[in-house]
């Protein structure tokens, strides 16, 4: 207790210089915290997102029997499971398949949902519906009523409704249509061993870890059969490789905020030495020293920790419920703010251990040197050496620039940490905003691009190929007020002939096996008829495979012109002679494509330039016969086939796929040509996919209105697959928003918080030595003079920090871009054009001149109230 009380005494004698500490740890702490909590506010908006469009659950288990369902129930590290089985499809109309699964209620909080009206069912007799289902059923029908509905297996029962499920926006994009029965034995019956889990742990665990020891729990050794959620645990930083965003954020929080605590604390160390020499000459023992020093440095953190996480936490919940639009267009709701404990956790370790580190010095500067030494302040001084060579600008400057610069030159250290302290925020906001806009530009350009959309038919593969929308039904759509494009596509399944001399070894073989033996949708098919995915020619020279052709409007070619570079299409040619462009898939020597288990290279290496022939059954489309028959049994129907060869003018990878469909060779060879020359080919010039992309102004009615209307046009044909994107883009949208807010948040915080601590730093900087510029005021220096001398001193912190910054910003802006669009995404980015926000780099150039020069204000008044013989004589 003497030593804390002698410590109270010590900082109540200097309130300024324990003000400015407390201030300092207070300034840190509350800058970890906020900013802490923010960051991970902005990864729990990208979870949340993800969970809304795949799922809560972090593995689904695939191929399970009620044993091993049971055995997930009973696991002790599991938050949340939910069953699900297929039950029966339903054509209701012949018109809309509904896919009926028996699952139990857990699935609601799977996929972020809710009932709408009525219950989940429980009884075997007892079904619901989604919403979005209901309204393109056209079902009239209410809670409580009865249904018929025709089974698969023959003959019809009869169920209640007895609930409505909220529109999953996910399932609604995809076109899923669902109905839901309840999860018991007798809707199990035939599927007891397909049933498929949805797994959610609990929070806190290594997650691969516990998806390992779950699968060998219960037996599930096939990989295939377990699904993890990778963009799920990517986004909690689980999924093999660590979380560098929250890393990068902690070490730059611990660099700011320890570097200003130690400065601060260092200078007033060495303001205090002299006191310490005197405590050691009148007999305190070195321990005694240590001791109230110690003291000293709980007291301050104690007060400085406290205040800091009280401001942090205050700040953080202001954020809470806040509608702003200061960094979107559209008002954003702020609703999902967190306090974060790590953040807490990690401030009150980095102000203890700054503290600390600089206490640990003073004691080692104290004990060190002798009391006299001490007694006569020499420890700062007598190491220096002042060079007497000046250069070009120090002769061109003033006495008092003069003066300032050697003042500079003395306190090197401090000025290290000074302008580190000030540097770092400013390079994060630089390097934030670089990498944010580096994302932004080139989703504009992918956008441009593609064909973005709200509302997508896609005509069932069972309709015969020959049949499609005609140009007016799809103009009439297009002359909606509030249709901003349509995109429409021709497509065809046939035969694709390439010389066998362009197979890429291991990968093409891999590639044959792959779609030989996985060739899902159709498989069964395909083994009943006997016939296989592709063929040798005769003459044993050619590879012939299934695969897709699809045209290309004048639109799609000029967008595609984009993606392929210096490969430019003539459009003019393009539509008058056979040119194509290929997508060609990966593949590793594993036989698959996914990155993960290898590298993946094309399976054919075919380039510009090359020849491939495209084998159609011309007669087999004109008669209208069946699509699968027709193309799975190719040795039958091969007189019907006829062959044209294109020239490949270009290659597009999976992400540039100018159209895409849901057919049944999605992972297939695709060739794209000009619908001229698809007309002339197949005859064909109506349209299987059209995707409506909906004006950014449109109104809630004119949705409705569109929706309706596209929603005829799918009863035209049996099967249709309709999609609509508008709930859940404006779903993603608002995450977006909510998260670019948070991190344009976290940038501008960080400036704050880190100017006020550097303010904070400079200023009790220059009031320390109110001493030394009493002397200087003394021996001749005007207080005009004195001013200017301080003001250039404040201003120079700026400009060192400010000159820092914009080089070692721009450094990091170079290699962020390097590393997106050379090595993390260098397959996906397509614009890779490297900028410099200018704009940037004046706010950061003034906001540091800014801070200097306001920094001075306060010591430049305080020195100038006092008289000179006072300034003299304080050692505050």
């Amino acid at each position: 207790m003497y030593y804390i009380r002698m410590a109270l005494k010590y900082i109540l004698k200097y309130p300024k210089r324990a003000a400015a500490m407390i201030i300092s740890i207070a300034l840190s702490t509350f800058l970890m915290v906020t900013i802490g909590s923010l960051a991970e506010s902005s990864i729990n908006t990208e979870i949340n997102d993800i969970k809304k469009s795949t799922g809560a659950q972090h593995v689904r288990y695939d191929r399970l029997n009620m044993n091993q369902v049971n055995q997930i129930k009973k696991n002790k590290n599991i938050k949340v499971v939910s069953n699900m089985a297929g039950y029966a499809i339903w054509n209701y109309e012949d018109r809309i398949p509904i896919y009926i699964s028996s699952v139990d209620e857990n699935m609601l909080y799977m996929n972020n949902t809710k009932m709408e009206e009525g219950k989940f069912p429980t009884e075997s007799n007892e079904i619901a519906i989604e919403n979005w289902v209901l309204d393109r059923m056209e079902l009239k029908i209410k809670v409580g009523e009865a249904i018929k509905i025709p089974l698969e297996k023959g003959g019809e029962k009869e169920f209640k409704l007895v609930g409505i499920v909220k529109d999953i926006p996910a399932t609604k994009s995809r076109g899923e249509t669902g109905a839901y029965v309840a999860f018991n034995k007798e809707n199990l019956s035939g599927n007891d061993d397909y049933i498929y889990s949805f797994v959610e742990f609990k929070e806190g665990l290594k997650l691969k870890k516990e998806i390992n020891d779950l699968s060998k729990e219960i037996g599930v050794k096939e990989k295939r059969n377990i699904r993890i959620n990778p963009m799920l645990l990517d986004a909690m930083g689980q999924y093999g490789a660590l979380e560098w965003d929250l890393i990068k954020m902690s070490l730059m929080l611990m660099a700011v905020g320890g570097m200003v605590i130690y400065s601060i604390y260092s200078i007033s160390v060495l303001k205090r030495v002299k006191e310490y020499g005197i405590m050691r000459a009148i007999g305190s023992t070195s321990k005694q020293i240590i001791y109230v020093m110690l003291s000293e440095i709980g007291i301050i953190y104690a007060i400085g920790v406290l205040i800091g996480i009280l401001m942090g936490v205050t700040s953080v919940q202001l954020f809470k419920g806040i509608t702003t639009n200061l960094f979107t267009e559209a008002n954003t709701k702020i609703d999902i703010v967190v306090i974060s404990t790590f953040a807490i956790k990690l401030s009150m370790i980095v102000s203890f251990s700054s503290i600390l580190l600089a206490g640990i010095r003073a004691v080692l500067l104290t004990i060190k040197v002798s009391p006299i030494d001490a007694i006569n302040k020499s420890t700062q001084d007598k190491n220096i050496i002042f060079n007497e060579k000046k250069g070009i600008i120090q002769r061109s400057l003033s006495i008092t620039g003069k003066i300032s610069c050697k003042n500079l030159k003395r306190n090197k250290k401090m000025i290290l940490f000074t302008i580190v302290s000030m540097s770092i925020g400013c390079i994060l906001f630089i390097a934030q905003s670089f990498q944010n806009e580096l994302i932004r530009r080139e989703g504009i350009y992918v956008n441009k691009l593609h064909a973005i959309y709200d509302l997508r038919l896609d005509i069932d593969d069972k309709v015969a190929i020959k049949k499609g929308y005609t140009k007016e039904q799809i103009n009439d759509i297009k002359k909606l007020p509030q249709v901003k494009n349509i995109y429409s596509s021709q497509l065809l399944y046939s035969r694709i002939k390439i010389d066998k001399k362009y197979m890429n070894g291991e990968y093409g073989q891999s590639y044959i096996k792959y779609m030989t033996d996985g060739d899902y949708k159709y498989r069964n098919e395909l083994v009943k008829h006997g016939d296989n995915f592709s063929f040798e020619s005769d003459d044993k020279k050619e590879k012939i495979m299934r695969n897709t052709l699809m045209s290309l409007s004048n639109d799609d070619i000029e967008r595609l012109n984009k993606k392929l570079g210096e490969s430019k299409i003539d459009l003019s040619e393009m539509n008058d002679k056979p040119l194509a462009i290929l997508y060609v898939p990966e593949i590793n020597k594993k036989g698959s494509m996914n990155k993960e288990d290898g590298e993946l290279k094309p399976a054919f290496n075919i380039n510009v330039g090359d020849k491939v022939k495209v084998s159609i059954p011309k007669e087999g489309y004109e008669k209208n016969m069946n699509n699968i028959e027709i193309i799975s049994r190719y040795e039958k129907y091969k007189s019907q086939y006829v062959d044209k060869e294109f020239t490949v003018v270009g290659t597009v990878d999976y992400h540039g796929l100018p159209n895409n469909h849901r057919g049944t060779l999605s992972e297939g060879i695709h060739m794209f040509i000009s619908e001229n020359m698809f007309k002339e080919l197949s005859g064909i010039d109506n349209y299987r996919v059209v995707k409506i992309d909906m004006k950014d102004n449109a109104t809630k009615s004119e949705y409705e209105t569109l929706r309706k209307k596209v929603q005829e046009m799918s009863k035209l044909f049996p099967m249709t697959h309709f999609e609509d994107h508008v709930e859940i883009r404006k779903e993603s949208e608002k995450s977006n928003r909510q998260y670019n807010l948070l991190q344009n948040s976290i940038a501008i915080v960080l400036m704050l918080i880190s100017g006020l601590s550097i303010f904070n730093n400079i200023n009790y900087n220059l009031i320390s030595r109110i001493r030394e510029h009493g002397i200087m005021k003394a021996i001749g220096l005007t207080d005009r003079q004195f001013r200017k001398m301080i003001r250039f001193e404040g201003l120079m912190y700026g400009v060192i920090s400010a000159f820092a910054s914009c080089i070692i910003a721009f450094v990091i802006q170079v290699g962020v871009y390097l590393y997106y669009t050379q090595y993390m995404y260098k397959d996906i980015f397509i614009l890779k054009r490297f900028f410099i926000e200018w704009d940037l780099y004046l706010v950061v150039v003034l906001i540091n001149l800014s801070i200097g020069y306001i920094a001075t204000l306060g010591p430049s008044r305080q020195v100038n109230k006092i008289e000179t013989t006072e300034a003299i004589r304080s050692i505050e």
